[in-house]
């Protein structure tokens, strides 16, 4: 395959691809939206000062949401043990999330308990519009869970397809700039490539005789193959015939 045709194949594919992720993301956007609102899709949900028992797994992980960007102001005991669950910080995974009435919902905490079983949850916050909510990351139906996968897979397509475009003007503009040098090569008796004709990117003029070639490889000889302009001397008129 000629070299000069990765670029447009590449720019083809990476604009293909790029098209292909947008319209995909496109369209579950809006579903994407639903599925991660803390409002619509919430385990447990706590005015401040309220409290409410809930039944916890320790294989699930969960994520306490508020409308401002505070402490968790939260604790958690599991109620057969009186054990304090640890409330930790968010993983780099783990990040805001936008709900379906334009609202930011930032997190303020991350905590998987000990055991499975009852827990006993505390908004211990005391300032007004301080709602909390609680979501289990992985009750998800497998419905909600292939939009999902169908949305991550249109993210990593649109950086796949972002990522080709500037390698195939790369390509492009390291072909064009071969493509201006002079190539002329010939092969020596050892295997060994060399070059026959200026280095400098100059257009070659003449074909080299075979006792410059000869000289060339068993002598290393350099080869000049520019077109010696002979200089023409003038009539004088006066010289006699």
């Amino acid at each position: 395959m000629s070299t000069s045709k990765w670029p447009k194949r590449l720019a083809l594919t990476g604009s293909l691809v790029l098209g292909l992720s947008i319209a995909i993301m496109w369209s579950v956007y809006s579903d994407v939206i639903t599925i991660t609102d803390p409002e619509e899709n919430h385990l447990l949900s706590l005015d401040e000062g309220g409290s409410a028992e809930v039944n916890l797994s320790k294989n699930s992980s969960y994520i306490i949401f508020r409308l401002t960007n505070e402490a968790a102001n939260c604790t958690i005991t599991e109620v057969a043990t009186e054990t304090e669950v640890t409330i930790g910080s968010p993983s780099m995974f783990q990040s805001d999330r936008e709900g379906s009435d334009g609202d930011l919902y930032h997190i303020v905490g991350v905590f998987i308990p000990d055991g499975d079983g009852l827990h006993l949850v505390e908004n211990t916050a005391s300032v007004d519009n301080s709602s909390l909510w609680i979501v289990d990351e992985y009750d998800l139906s497998s419905d909600e869970l292939k939009t999902l996968n169908i949305a991550t897979g249109g993210c990593f397509g649109l950086a796949f397809g972002v990522c080709l475009l500037p390698i195939s003007l790369f390509l492009w503009l390291s072909g064009r700039k071969k493509g201006a040098q002079a190539g002329l090569v010939m092969q020596t008796a050892d295997g060994m490539m060399v070059p026959i004709a200026p280095a400098s990117g100059t257009t070659q003029q003449r074909v080299p005789t075979t006792d410059e070639v000869w000289r060339s490889v068993h002598g290393g000889e350099v080869l000049d193959l520019t077109v010696q302009q002979q200089q023409v001397q003038p009539i004088d008129p006066e010289a006699p015939a």
